[in-house]
């Protein structure tokens, strides 16, 4: 008997469900990895994390290898071309079962469904297996029986559910196989035409590197990850992000990890407990498009807003894009996110509601942008992420909440450090010219190289405000 694994955004060894129960029995192993670039592309995915997908899948390569197990590569183009494709592979090497893990996106359901009815159609079984998620979408459950809509009680209910669990079993790895066989196909170092200017290597962790970055994050940073979080200019974040895009680590295995090190040491709690409420916010928001799947289909959550007027001024969101807003640190962090594929968590949230509410520009146009270029790039987190933002998902910030960027910036970046980094032409400013430097007389501003402000803030915060106002009632 033979089985087949299907690894997509769970490109790991350890604590894989799929692969531990493919491994389970008597079964000879084998495992694949399709390749569909028409269709991420069409998603939008874009050359960073399309890049650091190959050099994953490669990297998992030698890691199966170790174990016996060869990684198979296909190349299917589509979606709609993976059945026959997988099927194909399935009857050349003699597997009669296939495992692969849950992907709750409306395409990848239906792409899976297809696949299965291919698969028994033709005498096979398909077992499919949570491995993206903490608990599985539709094992958490309010009181009456229903979705959660807020995070706050979702987070309860998860962390109740875990708790009861007792031991939680992460860390497994399945034994070497004793007969490996060849590998068919190759995995390409890039995506055709989908070539990056960014240097990724700093992000390109293996499976190994990846749980002992997990394990220096939270000995050397977990205690003051609640201190720490929101300031660009530190190193206070896990660095996980594309580990966790990827799958390369496991949600349960980075839970259990952080868990005995909060029972190790109690002292650590805040800091510890906060970055456990962010690996839930990465659930919950999985949670949402499992129950709510308008979410995929470029719909908001809360269908009141489909009503507000987005004003979807080209060039302020071309201006937005290349960082030359008038606001330091919007441009810093947008600035910051084309040149290396990653922005700082606070930064994602600042220049999301700039865009959506100081401009009024369409949520979708910035998801859109940062798909492209984050190499962190998740489709559940960024659209969540957005949604909350913009105030039209589940949540999320009520609309009358704008940020406001310099005092963003006054707040979170005091010292003007990230600024100084990404807005060179600005260096040489103090204070509050650096964080606003509208401040600065005409004369002196016209030295600086730096444009002027987009829009005022105080008009945009109030511009969205009506706009928002406007739409509720005209329902």
């Amino acid at each position: 008997m033979t089985s087949l694994v299907w690894f997509r955004r769970d490109l790991r060894t350890t604590d894989q469900p799929a692969l531990l129960a493919a491994a389970a029995g008597e079964d000879s192993v084998h495992a694949v990895v399709v390749f569909t670039p028409e269709t991420w592309r069409k998603h939008g995915v874009g050359a960073n994390q399309l890049t650091l997908l190959c050099r994953r899948a490669q990297s998992l390569r030698a890691e199966l290898d170790e174990l016996g197990i060869p990684l198979h590569a296909v190349h299917a183009s589509t979606f709609a071309a993976t059945p026959d494709a997988l099927l194909a592979l399935a009857e050349e090497i003699g597997a009669d079962r296939l495992h692969h893990g849950l992907e709750h996106e409306v395409d990848e359901r239906e792409r899976d469904e297809v696949v299965r009815l291919a698969f028994e159609d033709a005498g096979k079984r398909v077992h499919a297996h949570h491995t993206q998620t903490l608990l599985p979408p539709d094992a958490v459950q309010t009181g009456t029986g229903g979705p959660y809509k807020v995070f706050t009680p979702y987070k309860r209910s998860v962390l109740k559910q875990l708790t009861a669990e007792g031991d939680l079993v992460a860390g497994l790895r399945p034994e070497q196989q004793a007969e490996p066989c060849e590998a068919i196909g190759s995995i390409p170092d890039a995506i055709e035409g989908a070539g990056t200017t960014v240097e990724l290597g700093t992000f390109d962790l293996n499976e190994k590197e990846a749980l002992a970055g997990l394990d220096g994050f939270l000995a050397e940073r977990g205690a003051q990850y609640e201190a720490q979080r929101n300031f660009p200019a530190v190193a206070g974040t896990s660095g996980l992000g594309v580990a966790f895009a990827l799958g390369t680590l496991s949600p349960r295995t980075a839970y259990a990890h952080a868990l005995r090190r909060l029972t190790s040491h109690p002292n650590e709690a805040e800091g510890l407990d906060t970055w456990i409420s962010e690996l839930v916010w990465r659930d919950f928001y999985r949670h949402v498009l499992f129950h709510f799947p308008r979410v995929c289909m470029n719909r908001p959550f809360d269908l009141a807003t489909e009503a507000v007027e987005w004003r979807n001024n080209e060039n302020e969101f071309q201006a937005w894009c290349e960082g030359r807003t008038g606001y330091p640190l919007v441009d810093a962090a947008q600035r910051c996110l084309v040149a290396t594929g990653w922005m700082h968590n606070r930064l994602r949230m600042v220049t999301a509601q700039f865009l959506t509410k100081h401009l009024l520009v369409d949520w979708r146009w910035g998801e859109r942008f940062f798909a492209q270029h984050l190499v962190d790039y998740d489709f559940a987190s960024n659209n969540g992420g957005w949604q909350w933002s913009s105030s039209t998902g589940t949540d999320a910030a009520p609309y009358f909440r704008v940020f406001n960027p310099i005092s963003q910036s006054e707040k979170f970046d005091a010292d003007g450090a990230f600024i100084r980094q990404w807005v060179p032409e600005l260096a040489e400013l103090r204070g509050k010219d650096l964080h606003d430097p509208s401040r600065i007389a005409p004369l002196l501003r016209s030295d600086l190289d730096y444009p002027e402000l987009i829009v005022e803030q105080k008009f945009g915060r109030q511009r969205a405000i009506d706009a928002f106002k406007t739409a509720r009632a005209s329902l």
